[in-house]
């Protein structure tokens, strides 16, 4: 230390013991620094160990990814939906799903040629069902949907009749709890729960009081019951009184509308001549160039139930009459020749226009907002909007008003005041119409073991829900709910074995000249 200081202690100024602790200090500073970048150096090689295991990890998992593609794509592709066959089948629920989907759509007897086509287009090995598994699998998840109700105290029962040929009538009891039902917006089928499908040779009294009685002792008794009010469904809706039904019995509003226009404008001279009128020119048209001028098809049943159709019809006959086409190819003079005879109801179509506004806009609130406390007044006002310039109109208003305040007094009366409750069938008779489009695809005559499949309108049939009804309802359950519906033999089957038995006797001929 002598030495040291001696050879270059001279060249600083300040006294040995302050330099001596300022280079203490520093060389502290220096060996903390170096310690800190030690540790610097080590955290980054540990990092990018860490990146490099990653690397190789990453390196690993594509070479996998590479060797499965390879492997999946020298195996045949198979679409999801015949992937895994549904326990007890030959398909899969995904399959059996899109089939009963497709059914209700383009009918039984479609869904092969279109699956196939399908996969010819597309290259897929699909494994194609016949139309007659399709058909028992629409019938057994109807089935099964029907077996899905439970017991509540809270089901509001829409109720209705239909026909076809023959003796065959079916009951058709739908549900809906009234915690679940939907504000401010019509009823949708998948709102709705089917209860019973119940066909039937006879829709007297007794046999409708049998078909309610066992539907509320087997899901309780209903808080209210929608219906057209038929006297057969009054007189079974009664019959429910014995099992403690105090609810109301409302009536769809829409069939008391046609109910009313029938009596107003049945014996109305212009009305009829109107009706004649259009009567001649569905004959007068039909095969010409004016075809898709057609005036809606009348219904054979409850046709004031059609008025809006057709007074919708009237007035664009009206526009085109008025504002015809610039061409020179005759159009304008035969739309003149066959429709200008609607020059002569240019008044009483102004009324009618007048009468067709109020009953769309009593229809709306009826199918949106249902009934309830204070509905009437609701509807009052709103049809106060409308124009009510001739004495019909007016006299209309004051029906409908009527028609919802009936409904309302059958609310308050039951003791229900509170609650709001749907007042049109709608949605029930859409579905009916529906089902017959679909067996007009098989057949035409009564009911058929298709009956079994009405069900299938209410549900979404998604793969899961397929698999869990098919898991509950056997094709034996499907059997034994024919049998007890007695729609084993339908027109068809008479019909054929009619043909079968007189084979015998056919006497051979030759249309050949």
């Amino acid at each position: 230390m002598a030495i040291s200081w001696t050879i270059g202690g001279h060249s600083f100024k300040s006294p040995p013991r302050i330099l001596c602790r300022a280079f203490w200090n520093s060389r502290k500073r220096w060996k903390a620094t170096a310690v800190r970048l030690r540790q610097a150096v080590a955290q980054q090689q540990n990092e990018i160990r860490a990146f490099q295991q990653r690397e190789r990890q990453l390196r690993h998992q594509l070479e996998e990814a590479h060797c499965e593609i390879q492997n999946l794509r020298a195996q045949p592709v198979t679409p999801a939906i015949d992937q895994g066959p549904l326990l007890g089948h030959q398909f899969s629920a995904a399959m059996i799903a899109l089939c009963v989907t497709l059914s209700l759509r383009i009918g039984f007897r479609a869904v092969p040629d279109v699956l196939r086509l399908f996969a010819e287009t597309f290259g897929l090995p699909l494994k194609i069902p016949s139309r007659d598994v399709v058909r028992n699998w629409a019938c057994r998840n109807g089935v099964a949907i029907l077996r899905e109700a439970t017991r509540a105290d809270d089901w509001i029962w829409m109720v209705d009749h239909s026909v076809q040929l023959g003796k065959m009538f079916v009951l058709v009891v739908l549900g809906i709890r009234h915690k679940d039902l939907p504000e401010n917006r019509p009823l949708e089928r998948a709102d709705m729960t089917p209860l019973a499908v119940m066909p039937t040779s006879s829709r007297a009294k007794e046999e409708v009081e049998r078909q309610l009685t066992g539907t509320a002792q087997h899901l309780g008794v209903p808080l209210a019951v929608l219906s057209d009010e038929a006297s057969e469904l009054q007189e079974g809706v009664r019959s429910l009184e014995s099992l403690g039904f105090h609810g109301p019995h409302l009536h769809d509003v829409k069939h008391k509308i046609a109910n009313v226009l029938k009596k107003m404008l049945t014996g109305d001279e212009r009305f009829e001549a109107f009706s004649r009128k259009v009567g001649k020119t569905t004959a007068a048209i039909q095969q010409t160039e004016l075809e898709h001028l057609l005036p809606p098809r009348k219904k054979t049943k409850c046709r004031f139930m059609g008025f809006d159709r057709l007074i919708d019809w009237a007035t664009m006959i009206e526009h085109h009459l008025d504002t015809p086409a610039d061409s020179n190819d005759g159009k304008s003079s035969r739309l003149e020749e066959k429709l200008g005879w609607m020059r002569e109801f240019k008044d009483d179509l102004c009324q009618w226009r007048e009468c067709r506004a109020l009953v769309g806009t009593t229809l709306t609130q009826a199918a949106s907002h249902g009934v309830a406390a204070g509905s009437s007044v609701k509807l009052r006002r709103q049809l106060e909007d409308c124009t009510c310039t001739t004495p019909l109109a007016r006299q209309l208003r004051n029906d409908l008003v009527t028609i919802f305040q009936d409904n309302e007094d059958r609310l308050i009366a039951s003791g229900l005041g509170s609650h709001r409750l749907p007042c049109s069938t709608e949605v029930l008779e859409s579905a009916f119409g529906s089902f017959k489009a679909l067996q007009r695809t098989h057949s035409t005559g009564t009911f058929t073991s298709l009956l079994a499949a009405f069900g299938c309108l209410f549900s979404e049939n998604t793969p899961e829900q397929i698999a869990r009804r098919f898991a509950n309802t056997s094709n034996r359950d499907l059997q034994a709910w024919l049998s007890a519906a007695n729609l084993t033999e339908s027109t068809q089957a008479r019909r054929t074995a009619a043909y079968a038995d007189a084979k015998p006797r056919k006497t051979a001929y030759s249309m050949a000249p």
